[in-house]
């Protein structure tokens, strides 16, 4: 390509010269692959809305569209692109793309240059893009790409060319699509192997059959009948694959990967934790792939896992594979290196693939390996075998929930309830639970499922005959070294849901250049999976087996190490690491009698978890922080734990219960900024009852009290510039709220002075400054944006709403305001809720809306009601009665 054009054959980019860009954001993304759809025809506004938001558009649909194409317009003129390339014209807009890869698709597809026109693809069309809208078309697109294949490998069949490796694959892809069956039919009938193509036919008509009700075409009957009539000296290679299992399930993703792969020729490695189904996910890829290795399918367990066996020697493994080939074991070299040769030169240009399961390590599969490319190896290992040259990874991992509900049900022939959940998806914890149901009819699934709810009894459980979890951990267990072991069990013994390096170094007493190398052993062996970077996690059921292995002293002494490295804290960036941790390290602390270890912990992490909107666990970390400091005795700690409580309670929308911490606080305060902080919290839940006289009374105390600390002063300031404007003396809220910014920005405290901005730009609304008062709440969001701070974000633009509202502008309002309820629900934040949901109930009542507006204040009725919150309450009942005027 020459020039500036576009591609849809793929994801949707912008193309200048030898740059591919995407374009600005999903809407003007859908925008532009629906006008290059439809490229040089007239495109409604109405068919663009719909496509932008699938069948939901707001009321400013139509304006919204007018503005992502004036800005991709104005985008593609600055790339280069010629004056019409963009231009509306009638209801709508078109595009006359100088260049676009589904029109070179096409016209190579018309000359028959059917490899050149599949060149043009690069992965679906429209990937990413997301449209309902756009379904039918990607479909059609897809079914020409499939059409333009079965062209191109019919004229090759039909010049000789070798196309079964590549049809086999296809056939795995697509295995309801009769044409890639009957090709690769007709390619096996050629190179006479009769039995192959009916083993293709027998399949296809399964699958047509099960999943379609329908049985084969006329072409592929046909097929069926020349295989049958023509049956050649039976040439097939020898087939030594293990059963392939009738109740396999799922996994059709990594089946059609493997299958793909093994074509291509590369060693294969399928690697996993024990028990999660390596195996029976490459006999199945094996089985489907076999017609395309005619000269045979070999098979060989090496035993790398095997309960009283040790793993097989190379030496053995090449021995067996010899013998699968017809090489009598008299004529086996004594030695590695030359059973190797003899391996090789048997294999050479042979079409064979060969499954070596249960592989230990690097040097046990490297003399294995053929020296052929046309010779296929899938193997399994529970180890990434990194050091093997040349190989291709296929990490497998769990089953998805329904997948593993799926595989119960095929098991046991009953519907799981929870059963699936308490084996942690692993398939062979599910296969065995569902063995025992099977043979134990009179059980319940909900029995089984009971006597899985035990952490400490679930291994115990999940035993049937030789197959058993607990067994199959405790192999890879053993092949650890002794560090490697010492760590995996002493890590069983952390009460949170994830491991970061930090954690676990102070777990095992080591330095993290030593842990880490230790956790990434761990990781390779599959015994722990990693979350992101240095963040690694345990199955549930890994981990109940390290703590049946670990010494009662060992644990005791390492959990002391992790507390105290809990205590000590971190950074932002530290925390964030370990928010989803802090409540059950807070709780175990607690439980375990540590409860200096504990009230620290809280008052540490609870600022953290506060700021980053964790509701919930914040809640539970200051309910386990004041508990905790109750039952030390100390009562500093228990004034500074009523403080955080009262806070998580506020954020909960638990009004009354933040109300009694609060006064409890100030009973029990002694020193001034303790007094003062409670005070403040005292008046903010005043104002939430609207009595906004005891409020004042509480801040006017407070700031007395307050002295220099400047986050202590900022806040009361900022609460105490809301009770002003609600008292209605604005001038006064005025000052307030721009002293407040003042303090908190000169402090550093930037998420603060958000929210100062915020209230400054409501009270410079009410004093009817409309013009200032809409700048400053547009800086306000922006700044909250830039500091990636979701609450302050949420707050900043329900004040944005308000002043949009009162400057007359409800379509500007709604679009803050819903925003605002979109943060505040992930928040889940229903105080705030109560007030976003009231802001974009006025919002929709005043652009002409009155269902939308009726549905979001009931909900801020319901909200505030629940929590208690009465000036949301009354607002919300005001905003229904006027939609009942």
């Amino acid at each position: 390509m020459e020039g500036p054009g576009f591609r849809v054959l793929g994801p949707v980019r912008v193309c200048t010269g030898d740059r591919s860009v995407p374009p600005a954001g999903p809407r003007q993304e859908r925008v532009l692959a629906a006008l290059l759809l439809d490229a040089g025809r007239v495109v409604p506004v109405e068919r663009l809305v719909d496509v932008v938001w699938d069948g939901e558009p707001p009321a400013t649909a139509t304006r919204q569209v007018r503005n992502v194409t004036t800005a991709l317009r104005r985008a593609l003129l600055g790339a280069g692109f010629a004056e019409d390339v963009l231009t509306a014209e009638g209801p709508g807009f078109v595009l006359r793309p100088p260049w676009l890869d589904l029109h070179e698709f096409e016209a190579l597809a018309e000359r028959g240059e059917y490899r050149e026109a599949l060149a043009c693809w690069r992965g679906p069309a429209l990937a990413g893009v997301g449209s309902a809208a756009l379904d039918g078309a990607v479909a059609r697109l897809e079914e020409r790409r499939l059409s333009t294949v079965e062209l191109c490998l019919s004229g090759e069949l039909a010049e000789g060319a070798d196309v079964v490796g590549e049809l086999t694959a296809l056939v795995a892809e697509h295995p309801l699509r009769e044409g890639f069956a009957g090709l690769l039919m007709r390619a096996l009938i050629q190179r006479g192997r009769q039995a192959d193509a009916l083993r293709v036919y027998q399949s296809a008509r399964r699958r047509l059959v099960d999943e379609l009700g329908v049985e084969p075409g006329p072409r592929l009957r046909a097929l069926h009948e020349e295989a049958l009539r023509d049956p050649p000296e039976d040439r097939a290679g020898p087939c030594y694959l293990p059963y392939d299992l009738p109740d396999f399930t799922g996994r059709e993703h990594e089946v059609q990967q493997l299958v793909t792969l093994l074509a291509e020729g590369a060693p294969v490695v399928v690697d996993g934790m024990a028990g999660v189904g390596k195996s029976a996910l490459a006999v199945r890829a094996a089985h489907l792939a076999a017609p395309a290795f005619g000269d045979g399918q070999l098979f060989v367990d090496l035993h790398g896992y095997t309960p009283g066996r040790a793993p097989l020697r190379p030496e053995a493994a090449l021995a067996a594979l010899l013998v699968q080939l017809g090489v009598p074991a008299n004529r086996h070299p004594g030695d590695l290196e030359g059973r190797a040769a003899l391996w090789r030169a048997r294999t050479a240009g042979r079409k064979l693939l060969v499954l070596l399961d249960n592989v230990v390590n690097e040097e046990q599969l490297r003399p294995l390996l053929p020296g052929t490319g046309t010779v296929a190896v899938l193997a399994t290992s529970r180890r990434h075998l990194t050091a093997l040259d040349g190989a291709v990874p296929v990490s497998l991992d769990l089953l998805p929930p329904a997948t593993a509900a799926e595989l119960f049900t095929a098991v046991s022939g009953r519907r799981d309830a929870g059963v699936a959940a308490r084996c942690g998806y692993l398939p062979l914890a599910i296969r065995i639970a569902a063995a025992r149901l099977r043979h134990r009819p009179q059980w319940t699934v909900e029995e089984l499922a009971g006597r899985l709810g035990s952490a400490h009894h679930r291994l115990a459980e999940l035993r049937a005959g030789s197959r058993d979890v607990a067994a199959a951990f405790e192999l890879s267990y053993q092949d650890l070294t002794g560090e490697q072991r010492r760590l995996f069990r002493l890590l069983g013994g952390h009460p949170g849901s994830s491991l970061a390096v930090g954690a676990a170094a102070a777990l095992a007493g080591l330095s993290r250049v030593d842990t880490e190398r230790l956790l990434e052993d761990l990781l390779d062996a599959h015994l722990l999976t990693q979350r992101g970077r240095g963040a690694y996690q345990f199955h549930d059921l890994l981990a109940e087996h390290a703590r049946s292995l670990a010494d009662e002293n060992e644990t005791a002494v390492a959990l002391d190490r992790l507390l105290d490295h809990y205590r000590d804290g971190g950074d932002e960036d530290w925390y964030a690491a370990e928010d989803r941790n802090l409540a059950a390290v807070t709780e175990h602390a607690l439980l375990s009698g540590r409860y200096d270890h504990a009230w620290r912990i809280a008052e540490h992490a609870t600022a953290h978890l506060q700021q980053r909107g964790r509701r919930d666990e914040f809640l539970a970390v200051a309910r386990a922080g004041h508990t905790a400091a109750s039952r030390a005795g100390d009562a500093d700690a228990i004034q500074r734990s009523l403080g955080y409580l009262a806070d998580a309670h506020w954020e909960s929308g638990e009004l009354a219960e933040a109300m009694a911490c609060a006064e409890e606080r100030l009973r029990v305060a002694e020193s001034a900024t303790d007094r003062a902080s409670a005070l403040s919290r005292l008046g903010a839940l005043h104002g939430m009852f609207s009595r906004y006289g005891e409020a004042r009374t509480c801040y006017r105390e407070a700031l007395a009290l307050a002295g220099e600390d400047p986050a202590l002063t900022g806040l009361i300031l900022a609460n105490a510039s809301h009770n002003e404007e609600m008292l209605g003396e604005l001038d006064e809220a005025l000052a307030c709220a721009r002293r407040a910014t003042e303090i908190r920005r000169r402090a550093g405290d930037h998420r603060g002075a958000v929210l100062s901005v915020a209230q400054e730009a409501v009270v410079l609304s009410r004093l009817r400054r409309t013009g200032e008062a809409v700048a400053v709440a547009d800086r306000s969001v922006r700044e909250a944006v830039e500091l990636a701070y979701p609450f302050g974000e949420a707050w900043s633009r329900i004040d944005y709403a308000e002043v949009l509202l009162a400057a007359e502008l409800p379509a500007r309002a709604r679009e803050q305001a819903e925003r605002a309820c979109e943060i505040l629900t992930w928040l889940n934040h229903p105080l705030m809720l109560a007030m976003a949901a009231n802001s974009l109930g006025t919002a929709c009542r005043a652009t002409g809306d009155p269902e939308a507006a009726l549905r979001h204040h009931r909900l801020a009725r319901d909200t505030a009601r629940r929590i208690g919150y009465l000036a949301q309450e009354t607002r919300a009942d005001h905003g229904i009665a006027m939609l009942r005027e």
